[in-house]
């Protein structure tokens, strides 16, 4: 018995060793490819920007296109449901949980719109991508500064109001859980001044995906909910249609 319990602990100690190198090779890798496919991209997109009538357009498409290829060969499975619920015709606000760093991935390879986003201030500074960041039309946000906070929703608004469509995570930062977080009050102000449509979206599964503090990239299945647009109409219902559109956040989950 001894000696069947040392083999066990020997034979779960190497599959635990096999199974972490792994996760190893499938990281590097996966970086490796996030690089290459996405310098090749950027190239290939500035032959089409000189026929394009929006500067914006040309980095959002391939934007997408580039999420759908990655989610592809990252193994990651993603069951969307609700994509009738987004309308075609109008600028809107899409309202998504955050659960983990693939969250905007997922979104830009499943949503069948283009949309620009919130992006930390940090990331521009990075070269060649900074720069296509601008180039796609999301905008930075510190959230170290309240000013900061107000600024978005005044760039939200004139995004909305240009015709395009704008992403938000009403919670203001990734979930430490794995839960749905409170909303922020302000997040969807943008909304009540626009009167654009808010499109809630929920994610479920991406939490395990890459949890915070560690850059090892973990395939699992995905499911993504598309609900019915909400409108904001008035400031006296603002605080309800905030609670509503979480509430069918989290019935989504």
């Amino acid at each position: 018995m001894i000696f069947a319990a040392k083999f066990h602990s020997t034979f779960a100690f190497c599959y635990t060793i096999k199974r972490m190198l792994q996760r190893i090779f499938h990281s590097v890798f996966f970086y490796l490819l996030t690089v290459v496919s996405f310098l090749v991209g950027t190239t290939i997109t500035l032959f089409f920007v000189p026929f394009s009538r929006s500067s914006h357009k040309p980095f959002q498409i391939a934007g997408h296109i580039w999420a759908r290829f990655l989610t592809f060969f990252s193994g990651v499975k993603v069951q969307v449901s609700g994509l009738e619920n987004i309308p075609r015709d109008k600028a809107l606000i899409l309202a998504s949980n955050h659960q983990g760093a693939a969250d905007i991935l997922i979104l830009l390879a499943c949503l069948p719109i283009n949309f620009r986003f919130a992006i930390k201030k940090e990331l521009f500074k990075i070269p060649i991508f900074g720069w296509y960041l601008k180039k796609a039309g999301y905008f930075s946000i510190d959230r170290k500064l309240v000013l900061s906070a107000y600024r978005t929703v005044e760039a939200v608004i004139e995004i909305i109001k240009a015709g395009e469509s704008v992403l938000i995570f009403p919670e203001g930062t990734r979930t430490k859980t794995g839960e749905l977080g409170r909303f922020k009050r302000g997040s969807l102000l943008a909304a009540l001044k626009s009167r654009a449509p808010i499109i809630p979206i929920a994610i479920s599964g991406s939490f395990n995906i890459m949890k915070k503090g560690s850059w090892l990239f973990h395939p699992c299945p995905v499911k993504l909910s598309v609900g019915k647009p909400i409108e904001i109409k008035s400031e006296a219902d603002y605080d309800n249609k905030i609670a509503e559109v979480r509430e069918t956040i989290a019935r989504m989950l």
